[in-house]
């Protein structure tokens, strides 16, 4: 049986004693409890009272900043040079393709990373490991699975399954710099998650690109706006993929995995079009271009003039 941490229940009473009792941990108490919870001191009973507390009397800047560090502090890293870090939400995508994985065969040797572990409440959709598992991804995409660069969280995710329910850890996962990258790209659904998101990842990297995503991933499939920042400044974006020609993505069902695969492998013109849109955003977020526009511009030249030349040999 394991081993009831006492040292463990100040933290608990802080998300579970109700309205008049709950407070607000500091950062420092909230890297104390999340490193209890990733090493295991905090037995599951404890980590699962505490995670469901937690999210609903909503966490705070300085708790999910402390969380972060201590999960930084367990990570394992592997440095890829001028590497583009896409955070996808874990719980997975269910009605469109993760459309990122095919603008990755646009862009050339533009490293890009991405992350996965087994699908995470609350949708337990289809995230970028089943794609690493089930399919061959383009030779610039460097995949890293969690159960490896992570572990202690990894551990837990059996605990967050059987909860069924999205918690902290949900708006703290998609982004680990596991390749050290100067740059990065992240979904999100909710409006305040821009602010949020600039708060907590604004000093990790070079320039962070916040995209108001389908199913709140960093994929442009109607029209949005996103938030740029950079050398602790920022700007939004409003980007329509109208003015890129594009007639609307229409998301009627849930998709199979096997399906998302098949339309990947096998795009139609409107699913390419949508790809070159993400590959201009992810050059633009790279600092590869100075905007989206030019990105899409130069990508669309390139794909015609290849186009061109097939077309020229089967005459």
């Amino acid at each position: 049986m394991e081993k009831l941490s006492s040292k463990f229940h100040k933290y608990l009473q802080a998300v579970g004693t109700g309205p008049k009792g709950n407070r607000n941990l500091t950062q420092a108490e909230m890297h104390d409890a999340m490193g209890m919870m990733l090493d295991g001191t905090a037995i599951s009973e404890q980590t699962s009272a505490f995670l469901l507390g937690w999210r609903v009397a909503s966490e705070s800047k300085d708790e999910l900043l402390g969380a972060l560090e201590a999960m930084r502090e367990r990570t394992k890293y592997t440095p890829v040079k001028n590497s583009l870090e896409i955070g996808y939400p874990l719980d997975g995508k269910t009605k469109a393709v993760p459309i990122m994985l095919l603008s990755a065969k646009m862009l050339g040797r533009l490293p890009l990373v991405i992350h996965g572990d087994r699908a995470q409440p609350s949708k337990l959709g289809f995230n970028p490991k089943d794609f690493a598992e089930n399919m061959k991804l383009s030779s610039n995409i460097h995949y890293f699975d969690r159960s490896h660069f992570l572990p202690e969280l990894a551990k837990l995710t059996d605990l967050r399954r059987a909860l069924g329910l999205r918690t902290a850890f949900n708006s703290i996962e998609k982004l680990h710099n596991v390749g050290k990258s100067p740059y990065a790209l992240i979904g999100m659904f909710h409006m305040p998650y821009f602010d949020l998101y600039k708060e907590l990842y604004e000093n990790e990297y070079k320039r962070l690109v916040i995209v108001r995503g389908n199913e709140g991933s960093p994929e442009i499939l109607k029209k949005t706006k996103i938030l740029v920042i950079e050398k602790g400044h920022s700007h939004s974006l409003p980007v329509d993929p109208a003015e890129f020609g594009l007639k609307a993505y229409k998301i009627d069902k849930e998709l199979s995995l096997k399906e998302m695969i098949a339309i990947l492998e096998n795009p139609d013109e409107l699913t390419l079009g949508y790809a070159r849109l993400n590959a201009a955003l992810m050059l633009y977020a790279a600092n590869k271009t100075p905007s989206i526009e030019e990105g899409f511009t130069k990508l669309k030249a390139a794909y015609d003039k290849l186009l061109k030349k097939s077309r020229g040999k089967e005459d």
